[in-house]
C-alpha cells in the first residue's frame, strides 16, 4: 500500500512493504528520489536492519550461525500503519517466526516519515521486546538523482561537509569503482550533494549515526548517488560475519527503545 503525506513545500510517498521512501517532489513537482530503474538500481530507499552489508555465508550471533539476509530481512516485511496525519505518518513491523528463525531477538520496528515544510525528517526506531540484551547494525540507503537538472552531469557535483576540516568530495564515477565510499565520526553529521557552480541540491543531516557511506552502482554510469546513514560495520569488515564484532554495533537492554534520525531538504 502506498501512502501520501505532504506539506505546504513538499510531497512525499511512501509503501508499507518494507516501509520505503519512495518519493519526495516539491510544491511545484519537482522529484529528488531516484524512480527505481532495474537498469540501475531496482530500490529507491530500501532500510538496513538488523545487518548491514553483503553476507558470503552465515552471520554468526554467540558462535551460532543466522541465515540473515544482506543487508538484513526489515526491508522485505509488511508494515502496519500505526499513525498518520497530513504531514506524517508511523509505520512499524514486528518480529516473527520468520524472524526470529534468522535473528534471535523479538522487537518491534517503526518508521516514521515527518515533513516540517520543505524537510523530510525519517526516524527508525528499535524496541527490544526480548529479555536479553539486542545487538544490531541499522541504516538507510536512500538514492537521489545525480545530476538534478537536465543538462547537467554526474561529475558536475560535489559533496560538501559541514565538518569544515574534511575537503569537498569532487563526484567522479571512478571513485566508486570498489564500491561505497564511507567517512567515519565527522564532528558535524550534515552534508550537501550541490552542483559545483550553482550551489544548488540537497542538504541531508545524520545526527544519530557515526558514519555515512555514498554509493553509485560499480561501472554502470547511473543518474543517482546514495546517501546512507549507518550504524554499522565499515567497507573493511565486509569478509567478517560475526555480528558482536561489527563495527558501530548497537546493543539496545531488554524493554529499551532506541531512536535513529536523518533528515533531507532542497538548498
Amino acid at each position: 500500500m502506498k501512502i501520501t503525506i505532504k506539506s505546504q513545500d513538499a510531497v512525499v510517498t511512501c509503501q508499507t512493504h518494507g516501509a520505503e521512501l519512495l518519493s519526495y517532489q516539491t510544491a511545484a513537482g519537482k522529484e529528488y528520489l531516484w524512480q527505481k530503474d532495474p537498469a540501475y538500481w531496482a530500490k529507491t530507499s530500501p532500510v538496513l536492519f538488523p545487518y548491514i552489508g553483503p553476507v558470503p555465508d552465515r552471520v554468526f550471533i554467540n558462535d551460532i550461525a543466522y541465515g540473515i539476509p544482506r543487508h538484513g530481512f526489515i526491508k522485505d516485511a509488511e508494515f502496519e500503519v500505526l499513525e498518520q496525519g497530513a504531514d506524517y505518518v508511523v509505520l512499524a513491523a514486528h518480529s516473527d517466526d520468520f524472524t526470529l528463525s534468522v535473528y534471535p531477538y523479538p522487537f518491534t520496528f517503526t518508521v516514521t516519515f515527518r515533513l516540517e515544510g520543505s524537510a523530510l525528517e525519517v526516524t527508525y526506531g528499535v524496541c527490544n521486546q526480548g529479555t536479553q540484551e539486542m545487538p544490531f547494525l541499522v541504516g538507510g540507503h536512500p538514492g537521489f538523482f545525480c545530476p538534478m537538472e537536465t543538462g547537467e552531469r554526474f561529475d558536475d557535483y560535489l559533496l560538501r561537509f559541514a565538518d569544515e576540516v574534511t575537503p569537498d568530495l569532487h563526484l567522479t564515477y571512478s571513485i566508486f569503482d570498489n564500491d561505497a565510499i564511507l567517512y567515519e565520526n565527522l564532528t558535524q553529521r550534515s552534508v550537501k550533494l550541490i552542483h559545483r557552480r550553482t550551489e544548488r541540491g540537497l542538504q541531508f543531516d545524520f545526527p544519530d549515526y557515526p558514519s555515512i557511506a555514498f554509493w553509485t552502482p560499480v561501472k554502470k554510469n547511473a543518474p543517482f548517488l546514495c546517501l546512507e546513514p549507518w550504524c554499522g560495520g565499515t567497507m573493511d569488515q565486509v569478509s567478517d560475519t560475526n555480528l558482536p564484532e561489527k563495527k558501530y554495533v548497537q546493543y539496545l537492554p531488554a524493554g529499551e527503545s532506541r531512536d535513529y534520525r536523518f533528515s533531507f531538504s532542497p538548498c
